[in-house]
């Protein structure tokens, strides 16, 4: 007899969900102005680059061990009602403060000075965005039990995400440009201030109705010690594999070594950049919003894994193009048009193994350790960036490309280099990858066996809906 299935109505209201994507564009504010403007300001400021690179590298180290320890501290640290909202609006006061800090600078003070206010004030910026980003994205499941719910929430924010980059970096870019000549630090209050606009709504609206979960005979989940943290890491299987890779291909993701000097040699020209950069844009915010029907339909797992392979396999023949003659202007054009889909849908879905990973801790331990699901989703995204640069960078200096002194890129037309170094920077930035990618996509299409629709049998489970003995017995297989 065929099974009637009933769609579900959400749990959160339209308003709590728009607070929610709003609180994410003005996250991304904050990220986008550090991220993407702190190197230019701190060249402006006079002061060592090298000193800052080394500063940067130690920051992010840091910040991507201190990740997993800030999570033991939001699992252990309960209140009365609420598990994510008190440090999102810890954080939405402390974020702009910190964001506006960095651009502040004191100009009349000495190198080691500047240095030592750089430091201190991004270490606080890190820090505040740490403990926003591990309770946002865990909110998403203590504001519902609803899978389909969650998938919308997650997909959605993703997009709005998108949404905070451009609207950030079109006004900065827009003030500090040669047009308008604000200064940073004017220019940081400014758009801090339009990002506190987007994060106020959710400290009142947002509500989590999850946000105490039970085991099955109602009893609350016990405080778990930072050993069995550990331990529950060991367990928890899918979550270590899933990050594990992405690590890894992270760590390994070299392209962007040789930067726009890198472009310009083997391409002859970088101002086609902003044509890829657009393209590759555009199916962003329409794949966000289709997400959820989309994993209605196909399994999250292999969904991710075809987009993935299908983007692999057009990177080895791009890889190719460059040996056979064809890896032109055109070609890149075609290459970003081509691959713009697959990409995107992978790069919606690559987080939210997060959730999967996460009921079915809980259904196999009994832990409700959503701050460390999410902390290690955070990790996999911090930590490649510490070290890809400097791997890429490492791998540069082994080759015969000879280091120049120019004001611009169009003064790389006066330093040419050899056809060997070329080829060489060309290995650099794809080998890596490619190599990482493969063995990524080998180990988990042979060992990640967690599917959606088990996913929501657990999740079903751990919210009390059904028996473990029903839950069992509808899963594919034995976990």
């Amino acid at each position: 007899m065929k099974e009637l299935r009933t769609k579900q109505k959400y749990t959160t209201t339209f308003m709590e969900r728009g607070s929610f994507w709003f609180f994410g564009i003005g996250m991304l504010f904050y990220y986008q102005i550090v991220g993407s403007y702190l190197n230019t300001y701190l060249l402006l400021r006079g002061v060592d680059l090298g000193k800052v690179a080394l500063i940067f590298l130690g920051i992010k180290i840091w910040d991507a061990v201190n990740d997993p320890l800030f999570a033991f501290i939001f699992d252990r640290v309960k209140f009365k009602k609420e598990k994510c909202l008190p440090w999102l609006r810890l954080a939405a006061v402390v974020m702009p403060l910190a964001s506006i800090a960095v651009f502040n600078m004191p100009a009349n003070w000495s190198e080691t000075g500047k240095l030592v206010w750089f430091a201190v004030t991004y270490l606080l910026w890190d820090a505040a965005y740490t403990v926003c980003d591990v309770p946002f994205f865990s909110m998403t499941t203590t504001m519902t039990a609803n899978m389909d719910e969650r998938n919308t929430l997650f997909s959605v924010a993703r997009v709005f995400h998108g949404a905070g980059t451009l609207l950030c970096t079109t006004a900065m870019t827009w003030l500090v440009g040669e047009n308008v000549g604000m200064s940073f630090g004017t220019a940081s209050i400014i758009v801090c201030g339009i990002g506190v606009l987007f994060t106020i709504p959710l400290c009142f609206l947002g509500k989590e109705r999850y946000a105490v979960t039970t085991k099955e005979n109602g009893e609350p989940e016990q405080k778990f010690t930072l050993k069995e943290m550990f331990a529950y890491l060991k367990q928890n299987k899918y979550l270590t594999m899933m990050y594990g890779c992405q690590i890894l291909c992270g760590i390994c993701a070299t392209g962007g070594a040789a930067g726009m000097v890198g472009t310009y040699y083997i391409y002859g020209q970088t101002s086609f950049g902003i044509i890829t950069t657009w393209l590759n844009m555009i199916p962003g915010p329409v794949l966000g919003m289709l997400l959820p029907l989309i994993l209605k339909k196909f399994d999250r797992f292999k969904l991710y894994m075809a987009c993935n392979i299908f983007t692999f396999c057009w990177g080895l023949i791009n890889f190719a193009a460059y040996f056979l003659g064809f890896l032109t202007v055109p070609w890149a054009v075609c290459t970003s048009i081509v691959t713009a889909i697959p990409a995107t849908l992978s790069g919606l879905m690559a987080y939210m193994f997060t959730l999967d990973a996460l009921e079915y801790g809980r259904y196999k331990t009994g832990i409700d350790a959503t701050g460390i699901n999410f902390a290690v989703q955070t990790f996999s995204a911090k930590i490649p960036g510490a070290f890809s640069t400097a791997l890429g960078t490492f791998l540069l200096s082994l080759t015969s490309f000879v280091l120049v002194e120019a004001d611009s890129i169009a003064d790389l037309a006066n330093h040419a280099q050899t056809q060997q170094a070329i080829t060489e920077m060309w290995l650099v930035t794809q080998l890596p990858a490619i190599i990482s990618s493969a063995i990524a996509y080998i180990l988990l299409l042979c060992f990640y066996k967690l599917r959606s629709k088990d996913v929501v049998l657990m999740a079903k489970y751990n919210a009390g809906e059904i028996t473990r003995e029903e839950c069992d017995s509808q899963l594919s297989r034995q976990y």
